[in-house]
């Protein structure tokens, strides 16, 4: 919906998307939605909880329906203020356009970009020959990594792989002995879901004498054959992300491979990819990563501040 000009088509596409699965016919699911509704309330009911919600969240974080809806009630106002800014900005340039239409959900993509770029002059294309992949993920997630944990890495081309791109990697602890193996597979494929995720191949467990394998999964687009792999700056932010992920996975230590990694209470398992994805725009960071892949040269103060804003 980002590039699509035509807007009767964006509005097409996004109701058909919205609507999906719900039209009559082999694929129309909502009685399948109705009968997981009723089947949670009554496991709920017979568990002594007050409804579905309160069931899961009793092993959440959250501990309670109560505290959700107080963290919601916070969170709400601000959150309507900036998408009411938002759809003003957007309004604007629709109106200059001559688009005789208010705003809809179909056209905000749209016209996101269009407001990114009126008021920041950004241009994606221009930052990709500072995040060339390899130098992101060497001099960018494993140097963060390491500062933070004393960690290092040594890619082991002796080792298996399920594909050609696919990279493995041993890591070590700060005494030098095994802590894990990462597997980086970050180039889409046609036979591969979209988005992007971590997957433990092996979790850690003492009980089973096991150290972790940890994969980060990604999807982008490979490059004609010679030619550099030049990520936006959203794939960088995600490769940061992902990586949180794998050291959630890297430094568990429990006995049993229930409790490994990411098998922790839903509303806290983004919390570590959260906190690595920061140190993306980290200046220390940053500067030993941003460079350009031809000459070598950091990225330039003026671009930086426009990813920043």
């Amino acid at each position: 919906l980002a590039s699509l000009k035509n807007r009767a088509l964006r509005q097409r596409i996004m109701d058909a998307s919205l609507n999906r699965a719900s039209k009559g016919g082999e694929f129309d699911n909502r009685a399948v939605v109705a009968s997981m509704v009723k089947l949670r309330a009554e496991r709920a009911a017979m568990l002594g909880y007050a409804n579905h919600a309160a069931y899961v969240l009793a092993d959440e974080t959250a501990g309670s329906v109560e505290a959700v809806n107080r963290l919601l009630a916070q969170l709400a106002p601000p959150a309507v203020a900036n998408a009411r800014a938002e759809a003003a900005d957007i309004q604007k340039i629709i109106d200059a356009e001559g688009g005789k239409f208010q705003v809809s959900a179909a056209d905000w993509a749209f016209y996101t970009e269009k407001v990114r770029k009126q008021k920041f002059d950004l241009d994606e294309e221009q930052l990709r020959p500072y995040f060339e992949m390899d130098n992101v993920l060497r001099n960018g997630v494993f140097y963060a990594a390491n500062k933070l944990y004393g960690i290092t890495f040594k890619e082991r081309k002796d080792l298996p792989v399920y594909l050609p791109d696919i990279r493995v990697f041993e890591v070590f602890n700060e005494d030098g002995s095994h802590l894990a193996l990462f597997l980086v597979d970050y180039y889409a494929r046609s036979n591969k879901r979209g988005g992007a995720w971590a997957n433990a191949y092996v979790a850690q467990s003492s009980l089973l004498g096991t150290s972790p394998v940890i994969a980060n999964h990604l999807n982008i687009p490979k490059p004609a054959d010679g030619e550099p792999t030049l990520m936006t700056y959203e794939e960088v932010t995600t490769a940061f992300h992902e990586f949180g992920h794998a050291l959630h996975g890297m430094f568990s230590n429990v006995k049993y491979p229930r409790f490994a990694g990411t098998s922790v209470p839903r509303d806290f398992v983004e919390y570590p990819s959260q906190v690595n994805e920061m140190w993306a725009a980290w200046p220390e960071v940053l500067k030993n990563y941003a460079k350009h892949y031809k000459t070598g040269e950091p990225l330039p103060q003026a671009l930086l501040d426009k990813v920043k804003a």
